[in-house]
């Protein structure tokens, strides 16, 4: 049996009420209760001024019958300055109502941000990999305020029909006779909503897209601005924005041509209709009520227009809460967790002091590289420096990133020997909770746009005397020179440090944290002879109290290691393999 035309269109527009409400409760109903009453209110001031301005203006119009109570009778003076007091009081109203409506969104799309970056931060790794930064990044600039705009406007559709409402009973209140024109003109106005459908829903999922195109070609062109221009790649660059810029502005014209197309239609059949009737049913009336009618009829059709319009927003600016409702669940751990081993607040506390391990060993369930015996373990105690060695490509980054908790967490184990007893970390949860005892300096160290203090602490409290005596024994003090020493903003659009650094910088965060564990990635890497042994030294000072992991390819810090790993590419290889049948 073949299914009816209209069952599809009826199933969209449930998903897309169903979509809206779970925009309304996720913006909590206080939240949508409180911008509910501000729409009621905008109307309210427009048309409750705009009736009583009428209303001591021209005091006629109606009958004595039809008269409200409060009808007054004023001489043209006191008249217009009596408006003038009610114009300044809804100017007053309507701009405390905006301002309050101002807050409202500011404060839903603040809410989303800080909700989507926190799940960023948090989410698990294998979903992380599954994420592009520029799809990211275009949801926390606009298809988040794409979701607010969809719930603003979809009180604003209640906000219009409310509007319509009212002046129907101003319209039944002043005379029965005047409903006529009102009725053609929304009906009118009906016919040419039909007639020139929106597309809104397509139109604004295919916005998203492109939009995120966009993103992802700014991104990479700000990001590695340095590198175009290297590669003398400006032009491939600005080819792929202009092609994207195109398309995107191609939709724009779509959306603003079918709303054009249907103010012009609205227009022309309101005044086609009720001038039809106004000729072969009202031919009496003079040329001053016929104008009054015509005006009339055009303002119901407005209003009922911005009903319309409002709606076709709504469903415009749904798809990038759609997009961003998507992406969030891709972030989202699975329905099933990894099992997860934590311990107390307080114990963990306890383990910020170094003098209380006695060891620590990791163990990856999925077989990644380890110590010789193919052992998924890896084992480090206090006192000793533990190296890991290999060719490039054979793994030792990634064992790094797992054995802190940055790649595979949810297949990983921790067991933290200390002199209280041993203690069991394992899953996502236990990731989180030893990095907050170990420090992790990657091989390629990231600068934020901020001081060089931030840089360094992120916030944490550290002594400028402690940051500038680090600097000095990193052979880093000329930079406290520059303009803005430790607290000036840095600017990054190109690299305003070498190589070298940089890295010391991410070596200097690492150590800056003092944690009892430490893990750094090529810590000599980029470095002259003399950089290099400052580090190597500092290394072996740190290594006497504290667990300390490197990674190396540096035959004078291998010589000073007290445990070597060594990686083969034959290795790394069976690690993808079982890697990808774990997941």
């Amino acid at each position: 049996m073949p299914r009816p035309a209209f069952l599809p269109a009826i199933v969209t527009r449930l998903r897309n009420l169903s979509l809206l409400g779970q925009l309304a409760r996720e913006a909590g109903w206080r939240h949508v209760l409180r911008l509910i009453l501000y729409t009621f209110l905008s109307s309210l001031v427009e048309i409750s001024g705009l009736g009583l301005g009428v209303s001591l203006l021209l005091q006629s119009g109606s009958s004595p019958a039809a008269r409200f109570p409060f009808h007054l009778e004023l001489p043209l003076p006191q008249a217009l300055l009596t408006l003038l007091a009610l114009m300044l009081l809804r100017g007053t109203l309507q701009a405390l109502i905006t301002i309050g409506q101002e807050d409202l969104r500011c404060s839903f799309a603040d809410q989303l941000r800080q909700g989507l970056l926190s799940q960023v931060l948090h989410a698990p790794s294998l979903n992380l990999q599954q994420m592009g930064r520029g799809d990211l990044i275009g949801l926390l600039i606009a298809d988040i305020s794409s979701s607010v705009l969809a719930l603003e406007q979809g009180t604003r559709v209640l906000q219009a029909l409310l509007s319509l409402l009212l002046l129907a009973v101003g319209v039944l209140a002043v005379g029965r006779g005047a409903a006529a024109p009102l009725l053609l003109a929304l009906v009118a106005t009906g016919v040419a909503a039909l007639l020139q459908r929106s597309g809104s829903w397509k139109l604004g999922r295919l916005r998203t897209r492109i939009n995120a195109a966009l993103q992802r070609t700014v991104g990479d062109g700000l990001h590695g601005v340095k590198a175009v221009r290297a590669a003398g790649g400006e032009t491939w660059l600005l080819r792929r924005f202009s092609q994207e810029a195109l398309r995107y502005r191609q939709v724009l014209f779509q959306i603003v041509r079918r709303q054009a197309t249907f103010n012009a239609l609205r227009d022309t059949l309101v005044v086609l209709v009720v001038g039809v009737w106004l000729i072969w049913g009202r031919g009496d009336l003079p040329a001053s009520a016929v104008a009054t009618t015509l005006l009339f009829a055009y303002r119901s059709g407005t209003v009922l227009s911005a009903a319309i319009g409002a709606q076709r927003h709504c469903l415009g600016a749904l798809p990038g809460y759609a997009t961003l409702c998507e992406r969030r669940s891709r972030l989202t751990p699975p329905p099933v967790p990894s099992p997860s081993r934590t311990t107390s607040p307080e114990r963990l506390g306890l383990l910020r002091d170094p003098a209380v391990w006695q060891g620590l060993c990791w163990t990856g369930a999925d077989g990644m590289a380890a110590p010789p015996g193919n052992s998924p373990t890896l084992h480090l105690r206090p006192g000793a420096l533990m190296v890991v060695v290999g060719p490039s490509g054979s793994g030792k980054t990634t064992l790094l990133d797992r054995f802190c908790g940055l790649l595979g967490e949810e297949r990983s184990a921790w067991q933290l020997q200390t002199r209280q007893g041993d203690v069991l970390l394992a899953g996502p949860a236990g990731a989180g909770q030893l990095r907050q005892v170990l420090a992790y300096a990657p091989q390629v160290a990231v600068l934020f746009e901020a001081s060089l203090r931030n840089n360094l602490t992120l916030d944490q409290h550290q002594g400028s005397g402690i940051i500038e005596a680090w600097m000095e024994r990193l052979g880093l003090a000329h930079l406290l020179e520059r303009s803005g020493g430790l607290d000036g903003t840095l600017p990054l659009m190109l690299d305003h440090f070498s190589g070298g650094e940089i890295h010391r910088l991410g070596l200097l965060r690492a150590w800056l944290r003092d944690r009892p564990v430490e893990v750094l990635d090529e810590p000599t890497a980029y470095l002259d002879a003399e950089a290099s042994e400052r580090v190597s030294t500092i290394l072996k000072e740190r290594a006497r109290q504290r667990l300390v992991l490197v990674s190396s390819h540096d035959p004078a810090l291998i010589a000073m290691a007290d445990g070597v790993l060594r990686l083969t590419a034959a290795e790394r290889q069976e690690a993808e393999r079982q890697h990808q049948v774990g997941g």
